[in-house]
């Protein structure tokens, strides 16, 4: 009788425990979402180190996994990242000042004396100084090249068929003024005299092949991939004629043979050889930069200095450029203009890839650059103050063409005008 009560109530209180049991099932639930919004709140409170970039148009979870990496600075306060540039550059200095010690001025310009390499190095820096405007309408470089770089075009045109991508309506300002100078591809071959020009450098340095290309043709070229584009005529009569390579080589690697990876470039660095003899002697102008590669600064002092030890080997007298790296900008999607600072350091050091430390290394390159009697252009100085206008997607390093290079094209034009004695 006793087991029948039993049974009976627990009949009785069924439903009473099932309900409870939905009861604590949802309030497990809800405490397990409550403690996930508050875990990603703080996360994203959290992101980038507490900064959020100005061209954020929302929070974004911290970029620290992508920047961890033995050879990077971020750990260090603004101060001691800057001592370190200080003591990096004064090592350079050391570095390199027996190695170039008998080249004067600039070889392959007009500026034969130290004296007059410096004014005319100052002058570049001044058109690498300054900041962007809005032009309510401006002619953009027309592109006939690589159809990735025209992207922007097409993307803006399935959204607006009228007006002009927001990216094209800047023009560059420098510190010097406006000179009402623009790009002219038969000035260009002209003071190109005949000289062939090669480039060598990362995937970003492409982009200068690009632009050489748009600006000195008036109509596209054939180039299978971005990583050893061959010969292009860029200046035909009445002018001399004038060839364009391009090579990537990330580091700019002194390797005479393709030994790695079974004789093939590997996908993560890419030395394809340029230093040889032949190709020195053939390319009296070279366009140079270095990637930002994670190595200690030790490493990038002398590679660079080995690597323009060769080169001045091969062709005492080549005119020789190196152009600056600039840092990516994350997310780029979101951006809708210029900046009109440069970013702080806080911002720096929460750059993934090792872009933090592209500032000091740029600062090394100089010395070394120069030195070697080369010509330092920082075009990094304009790029990186353009999130916008960059391919985007997960390319937020290379930019579409029209855009922020159309002024890489116009300063360029002008540095070779004022290596051949027209300077503004």
């Amino acid at each position: 009788m006793t087991s029948l009560l039993d049974a009976h109530r627990w009949r009785r209180m069924g439903w009473s425990r099932i309900a409870l049991y939905i009861c604590l099932f949802l309030l497990t639930v809800h405490l397990i979402r409550t403690f996930s919004s508050n875990e990603v709140e703080t996360i994203v409170a959290e992101s980038d180190n507490g900064h959020y970039f100005p061209w954020y148009q929302q929070a974004h979870v911290s970029l620290t996994d992508l920047k961890t990496n033995k050879y990077t600075t971020t750990h260090l306060s603004t101060k001691e990242r800057q001592k370190l540039t200080n003591n990096m550059i004064i090592k350079a200095t050391q570095a390199v000042e027996d190695e170039f010690a008998q080249i004067q001025g600039i070889p392959g310009s007009v500026f034969k004396t130290d004296a007059e390499a410096a004014q005319f190095r100052a002058t570049v820096d001044c058109w690498t100084r300054g900041h962007w405007v809005s032009v309510p309408f401006t002619k953009g470089m027309p592109h006939f090249q690589d159809p990735l770089y025209g992207s922007c075009d097409r993307k803006f045109a399935k959204s607006n068929t009228s007006g002009q991508r927001d990216a094209v309506k800047y023009v560059w300002e420098s510190q010097c003024g406006s000179t009402g100078v623009e790009v002219d591809g038969e000035n260009w071959c002209k003071v190109l005299r005949g000289r062939h020009v090669l480039l060598v450098g990362d995937l970003v340095h492409y982009q200068l092949h690009e632009l050489f290309l748009d600006t000195l043709r008036d109509g596209p070229a054939v180039c299978f991939g971005e990583l050893n584009c061959k010969d292009h005529t860029v200046c035909t009569e009445p002018f001399m004629e004038t060839r364009l390579r391009y090579l990537r080589n990330d580091i700019l690697s002194v390797r005479r043979k393709m030994n790695a990876n079974h004789g093939h470039p590997k996908a993560d660095v890419i030395e394809w050889p340029f230093t040889s003899a032949s190709i020195m002697r053939g390319y009296p102008i070279v366009i140079i930069n270095r990637a930002p590669v994670l190595e200690s600064d030790e490493s990038f002092i002398h590679g660079l200095i080995e690597t323009l030890r060769v080169m001045r080997k091969g062709n005492p007298k080549a005119l020789l450029i190196y152009r600056s790296t600039g840092i990516g900008h994350p997310f780029c999607n979101e951006a809708t203009g210029p900046l009109k600072e440069p970013l702080t350091d806080e911002a720096l050091r929460s750059l993934p890839f090792g872009w933090s430390e592209i500032g000091r290394r740029n600062a090394m390159a100089r010395v070394i650059v120069e030195a070697a009697g080369g010509l330092f252009v920082d075009l990094a100085a304009l790029s990186d103050l353009r999130p916008d206008g960059h391919v985007g997607g997960q390319d937020c390093l290379r930019y579409c063409i029209p855009g922020p290079l159309d002024s890489w094209a116009l300063i360029l034009y002008k540095v070779f005008l004022g290596l051949e004695g027209h300077v503004f």
